[in-house]
């Protein structure tokens, strides 16, 4: 009997296109994109994808980590993005988008922010759109004397939080559900200064 030996076939399975040389598969691989794409990612919005970011935690952490990024899970509110690890003195480069922030946009988000730790555990919060800008108010300056100029602000960042999912719609036009993600955007150091740095502009000049 003749025998013939066989070289072993050094073709990945996984491969999805000639050149392919990931160890991933293309549900993992999606989730790392969307996770890197960003603002984050919901069950509601992206059911598959954040069922496998839960099955594959361990794996995508790693892969992230080498991207110097830390993976944030929120089991409760089934949520998951990525934010910057603290690497302390080290010089990493970034990865993430980032979107600088004008000052309507910081104010409306710890406004948003307190609304949504003051409600109850698992309690889905409703705001209004008039009502959060009649709330910052206080930050428009008692010289400032055009309510249409204010009023295009305020919209401004409605819609840029609108767009990064940090509101969500309604059937409401003007009414928007707070995500439940801002409780993961701010650590307590940040809040603290930012707070401190507001509270000195209301007690001073106001502008």
């Amino acid at each position: 009997m003749t025998s013939i030996d066989i070289a072993p076939d050094d073709t990945d399975d996984r491969g999805l296109y000639p050149d392919d040389r990931s160890e991933l598969d293309l549900p993992t691989r999606r989730a790392l994109v969307q996770l890197l794409k960003g603002p984050l990612i919901t069950s509601a919005r992206h059911p598959e994808i954040w069922r496998t970011v839960v099955r594959e935690e361990r794996l995508l952490r790693s892969r992230l980590a080498d991207l110097f990024l830390v993976l944030v899970i929120d089991d409760e509110n089934e949520l998951a993005l990525t934010r910057p690890a603290d690497t302390g003195e080290l010089n990493t480069p970034a990865v993430l988008r980032t979107e600088r922030l004008t000052f309507m946009d910081t104010v409306m988000l710890l406004a948003l922010r307190q609304r949504l730790l003051q409600a109850q555990p698992g309690e889905r919060v409703i705001v209004d759109r008039d009502e959060i800008a009649e709330q910052l108010e206080v930050y428009r300056g008692s010289d400032n004397t055009d309510p249409s100029g204010y009023a295009r602000r305020v919209n401004a960042s409605w819609s840029k939080l609108d767009k990064y999912s940090i509101l969500s719609k309604t059937s409401t036009e003007d009414r928007r559900e707070i995500s439940p993600v801002l409780r993961q955007l701010f650590d307590a150091d940040q809040i603290t200064l930012v707070s401190k740095e507001f509270r000195r502009i209301l007690e001073g000049d106001g502008a």
